[in-house]
């Protein structure tokens, strides 16, 4: 019995090294670690707009911190972050480090960030510059000066973020912080 444990570790042991070795992305193991991504949607151009999961994101039209148009449909064909924010939330700010690392990770993979400063709720507008400043946040900053935006996205709890795929269809919808490996599982399922 000592003999057939001692040649099945021994087995396991080799099938491991080369599933994690030779085989690599196509192993086991590795497929193991993946998140599963969300099923690709026929005719997503056909479903409901929406705030809910499986609905089609509301499309906004705004300004960026430069002046330029931002409209959320410029993004389509795209994975996209949707963030709404303020700079006097502490939960926004914890965020903001492990999206502008995971920006930085899959921006050449398509990946897009709009993090929408809820402007109306800041004290002053050189609030937003100087905290993107000091934070180096290179990621679109959308400004949100009327509430337009978060009206339309029902916007009570910060952060709030969607999470949207290249379709434009909202996949997880998360209400308060997000951690890194969340943020960073979700982006990896969209599609």
């Amino acid at each position: 019995m000592k003999k057939f444990l001692l040649v099945a570790g021994i087995i396991i042991l080799c099938l491991f090294i080369i599933d994690k070795t030779i085989l690599k992305e196509k192993g086991i193991v590795n497929n193991l670690e993946q998140p599963k991504k969300y099923e690709k949607i026929e005719n997503a151009d056909q479903l409901p707009v929406g705030l809910e999961e499986g609905n089609r994101a509301p499309d906004f039209e705004l300004l960026d911190l430069e002046g330029n148009t931002v409209k959320l449909s410029d993004y389509k064909g795209k994975t996209i972050l949707l963030n709404f924010w303020a700079t006097w939330c502490p939960p926004c700010k914890a965020e903001m480090p492990y999206m502008e690392k995971l920006y930085n990770k899959y921006k050449n993979e398509g990946f897009e960030i709009l993090a929408v400063n809820v402007t109306t709720s800041e004290k002053s507008r050189t609030n937003v510059d100087e905290f993107v400043k000091n934070n180096e946040l290179t990621f679109t900053i959308p400004l949100d000066e009327i509430g337009s935006a978060s009206n339309d996205y029902n916007i009570r709890v910060y952060p709030t973020s969607f999470f949207i795929d290249s379709d434009g269809v909202i996949r997880k919808k998360v209400l308060g912080a997000v951690n890194e490996e969340v943020m960073e599982h979700e982006i990896k399922r969209l599609p």
